[in-house]
């Protein structure tokens, strides 16, 4: 097979969604490994994990709260999950962790954001990039090849 053939195999590979044959939830851990059989929130198996970085089970996750994971700031409020990314559109410093209201602040020249990655403070004139989320086999995904709208949101179940 050419390098070309084996990526867009990948590629196919990787589009595949969860199927939605009932089974008991499997308990995961938080190493980014993936239990292909295991069951969504929604009792969902999953039998191929979606495109993007799986950043552990959704239960990290609850609702109301900011969490920092990798480059991602990953977040639950009443509508569902969303994902933006952590990197300052000012000079691409990384952002400090969200404060309790989600607000976050990059310590290189001070701009600040708030809760959904506007920004309420410069020198950044541009929001935090939103990306696509997935959840499957009971783990948040986030794909950061997909842009989204800040307003969209992945429901719990």
């Amino acid at each position: 097979m050419t390098r070309r053939e084996v990526l867009a195999a990948l590629a196919g590979l990787t589009a595949a969604a969860c199927s939605s044959s009932s089974t008991t939830t499997v308990s995961q851990t938080d190493g980014g490994d993936t239990d292909a059989g295991a069951a969504d929130a929604g009792g969902s198996t999953c039998a191929n994990p979606p495109a993007g970085t799986n950043l552990g089970p959704v239960s990290s996750y609850p609702a109301g709260t900011w969490t920092k994971k990798n480059s991602y700031i990953v977040a639950q409020d009443a509508k569902g999950f969303f994902a933006f990314t952590a990197i300052c559109t000012h000079s691409g410093c990384i952002v400090n962790p969200p404060a309790t209201n989600g607000d976050t602040l990059c310590a290189c020249h001070g701009s600040k954001f708030d809760g959904n990655g506007a920004v309420l403070q410069g020198p950044a004139a541009l929001p935090l990039q939103h990306f696509a989320v997935a959840l499957c086999g009971g783990d948040l995904y986030v794909d950061d090849n997909m842009s989204v709208d800040a307003a969209t949101r992945t429901p719990a179940a």
